[in-house]
């Protein structure tokens, strides 16, 4: 090794010229490179992620509606099925369920909306859907496992420096 001011040979471990007193490698060493968020793939993934979360939602909610309307109707259609019953329970509880099951399953399919709407707004970059995308994060990070995933993922992508200045940046893009 040389040192690059004077050109006197240096030992492989040298940090400065004996000669001249110059730093080896006076050059810059090389950096690595600086690795960039794709954050129009997160963004996009996340919208997607809500408006599957939605349709699940909704899914299950049409199970739960049409699934207690047939259990209801088994059980009023078929009252031996109800001789083990508990002695305590009215028979005529049992009519409530294809009724109760149909409101939980209309509860579930309104509940589902508001993530459909986050996604579009997210795909489209929309600042409405990145608040509305935060507050159902807020609420889903109770479900867990993965309503906990969702909505940490969802933290990161909207809240995150870079995050946060790539949507606003998109946004204004948009909204014009």
């Amino acid at each position: 090794m040389h040192c690059t001011h004077c050109g006197l040979e240096l030992d492989s471990n040298a940090r400065f010229c004996s000669s001249c007193g110059s730093a080896i490698g006076d050059a810059l060493p090389a950096t690595a490179p600086v690795k960039v968020r794709d954050w129009d793939f997160h963004v996009s993934v996340l919208g997607w992620i809500m408006i599957a979360h939605a349709a699940i939602t909704g899914l299950i909610g049409l199970v739960v509606m049409f699934g207690g309307q047939v259990a209801g109707q088994f059980v009023l259609n078929n009252p031996r099925i109800l001789d083990n019953a508990d002695p305590d329970i009215p028979p005529e509880a049992f009519g409530l369920i294809g009724p109760i099951s149909f409101l939980v399953g209309v509860l579930l399919l309104i509940v589902s909306m508001p993530s459909i709407a986050a996604g579009v707004g997210l795909l489209r970059y929309r600042s409405w859907g990145r608040g509305l995308t935060l507050v159902l994060s807020v609420l889903r990070i109770l479900e867990f496992p993965l309503g906990t995933a969702t909505a940490i993922y969802s933290f990161w992508v909207l809240l995150s420096q870079g995050g946060k200045n790539f949507f606003k940046e998109r946004a204004a893009r948009a909204e014009v």
